[in-house]
């Protein structure tokens, strides 16, 4: 069907894609890859889960596109039992960005509690906001406040969290 619709053989497609699912997992791919490089140029001034909830919102607004196309390929990822398997892997990677950023900025180990606790937890917020959005007709950046409303009592729990586990720790 993808090939048919643009007009190529299946044998171009799979040029470009090994198979189908990555057709799908290519975008998200790379809004992970963005995600990443945006929380290396975060305000280092600014606490470690600001810098996080900043950079999360900021992405996804790289991400939306006025077609709502993105939030389509999002319901693909989020209902398509083909694509199930794969998805544990793809958001664990998500999560993993952000507990390697903040491992980084902490001089901590990713897999560490502090970095893997609050990476998990900004992705399950991040990722039941969308579920939230999907019955929305034509979703657009006009959501992203609400992200932003959602994640910040969250990131401000988690820093206060962080600090005190970073203190008993001796690592702040």
């Amino acid at each position: 069907m993808i090939a048919h619709a643009s007009g190529v053989s299946r044998t171009s497609v799979f040029r470009y894609w090994g198979s189908k699912s990555e057709i799908i997992w290519t975008e998200f791919d790379a809004h992970t890859h963005r995600l990443t490089q945006s929380l290396q140029g975060a305000d280092r001034d600014a606490a470690t889960m600001t810098a996080v909830r900043e950079q999360v919102v900021a992405n996804l607004a790289r991400s939306i596109d006025a077609s709502a196309l993105w939030m389509e390929r999002f319901a693909i990822l989020d209902s398509s039992p083909d694509l199930s398997g794969e998805a544990a892997a793809h958001w664990l990677d998500w999560a993993g960005v952000v507990a390697d950023h903040i491992a980084r900025r902490h001089g901590l180990e990713p897999l560490d509690l502090v970095p893997q606790t609050a990476g998990a937890a900004v992705q399950a917020a991040f990722l039941a906001v969308l579920r939230r959005w999907l019955p929305v007709d034509n979703p657009s950046a006009d959501l992203l406040p609400e992200l932003d409303a959602v994640l910040r009592p969250l990131c401000d729990a988690l820093q206060q969290w962080m600090d005190v586990q970073l203190a008993a720790s001796g690592e702040v």
